[in-house]
């Protein structure tokens, strides 16, 4: 769970709120756990399923706690941001947006519409590579009902 109300950090060190970033048919949180993929990797392995989400009118954001500021706050992973030219990496400065945050190692997901209805959810252990495909295969069945 997610508390939107709480302001996050984005990489250009602004405080943003799910609103601010969310498209016009729907936004997907991809909260990061401790000892995950920092920023810069995420958005070169997922920047392809993402454009398309956003050529639907679903932005993505990747979302990190706290104490991993280094994993989103360095200087690669602000480039990668910049260079999509709009706030994708956050950081959960306060602490406070996640509701029990993420699991180490591991990815929790939710698909929220327009008004922060919660469409979707799915948790993402990082063990092993088999993540990488669990992910996409969400994103791509969001993308596929946001064309019926």
């Amino acid at each position: 769970m997610i508390d939107a109300s709480v302001a996050l950090l984005s990489h250009d060190y602004t405080h943003r709120f799910l609103r601010d970033v969310m498209g016009i048919r729907g936004l997907i949180v991809i909260g990061v756990g401790k000892a995950g993929e920092r920023g810069f990797q995420m958005l070169y392995r997922f920047s392809d399923i993402c454009d398309r989400l956003e050529e639907c009118g679903i932005n993505v954001i990747f979302v990190y706690q706290k104490e991993s500021a280094r994993h989103v706050q360095d200087a690669t992973s602000r480039f990668g941001a910049r260079y999509r030219q709009k706030p994708c990496l956050f950081l959960d400065d306060d602490g406070q947006f996640f509701r029990g945050p993420p699991h180490p190692k591991s990815l929790r997901v939710e698909y929220l519409d327009r008004v922060m209805r919660r469409l979707a959810t799915v948790e993402i252990p990082l063990r092993d590579e088999t993540w990488d495909p669990l992910l996409r295969n969400f994103l791509v069945e969001v993308v596929a009902g946001s064309m019926h």
